[in-house]
């Protein structure tokens, strides 16, 4: 099962399942993208480390993690990399904002932050790769669709995942959403939303749209995000690791998962 219900996260999933283009599928159980675990129960926890996650890894602002720290259970391992800086210098409360602010917050430019971030990349790479040999990690976002897409879509693009499904793996963020951060987004106050002047901003904030991906998948390909990495410190010869580490053949990985569910 890819989506994993919990009682106070809604964009929990395993990227394991996915087809790659030279014949073989992501591995179940090792690789897990998230929404805010901020607010999980004790039952919630008991979920993930049933699943053996070890490593928790925050790309969230310092505001975000200030306004809802994550307190991992003993035993499991916090990583914290802003994936996107400027939004920590932008703060949280919109109240405190100016609507110029506002406007830049909520724009969605991933081209941009994956390039401008390669080096903040290489290190969360570097991260799942080694925590990987422990056990399971799971990375994390707000609403486990921006900053936590960008990171699954790279992780997919260099295990040579089918392009259809990289695309698959980020639009179903909106629909898990629809009980978790886009509720509340929903919700904002209406002092707030006057200072948003264009209400396509709230849109593309809730919805994870194909294009979105289709042109990120691009922009890797244009930038040779390959070659970016191997300068920004992940090496060609880690990229090989990471690709080997996550895959495995496709019939090995559905008779493992078979065991797994029964």
């Amino acid at each position: 099962m890819r989506h994993i219900p919990l009682k106070n996260a809604f964009n929990v999933r395993d990227m394991g399942g996915y087809p790659t283009t030279d014949g073989k599928s992501t591995k179940w159980g090792m690789l897990y993208r998230s929404d805010a675990l901020s607010s999980l129960t004790e039952e919630d926890w008991q979920v993930l480390k049933a699943r053996k996650i070890h490593t928790v890894i925050d790309l969230r602002s310092l505001s975000e993690i200030s306004a809802a720290p994550v307190q991992v259970p003993e035993g499991t391992e916090y990583d914290h990399f802003s994936l996107m800086p400027e939004m920590d210098k932008l703060g949280m409360d919109f109240r405190e904002m100016g609507t110029e602010k506002i406007i830049e917050s909520m724009k969605l430019d991933y081209g941009k932050s994956l390039f401008r971030g390669v080096s903040c990349c290489a290190r969360i790479l570097e991260t799942i790769l080694k925590r990987s040999e422990v056990g399971s990690v799971l990375f994390m976002c707000s609403a486990g669709k921006d900053r936590t897409g960008i990171i699954a879509a790279l992780i997919l693009y260099l295990c040579d995942v089918v392009r259809e499904d990289i695309i698959a793996d980020y639009m179903v963020s909106s629909v898990y959403n629809t009980n978790g951060i886009n509720r509340k987004i929903k919700a904002m106050p209406e002092e707030i939303r006057k200072l948003i002047p264009d209400p396509r901003l709230i849109d593309d904030c809730l919805d994870s749209k194909p294009e979105t991906m289709m042109q990120l998948l691009c922009e890797m390909e244009a930038g040779d995000i390959r070659t970016a990495l191997d300068k920004a410190g992940f090496s060609t010869a880690c990229q090989k690791q990471l690709k080997e580490k996550m895959t495995g053949l496709a019939e090995e990985n559905n008779h493992e998962n078979i065991l797994t569910n029964n």
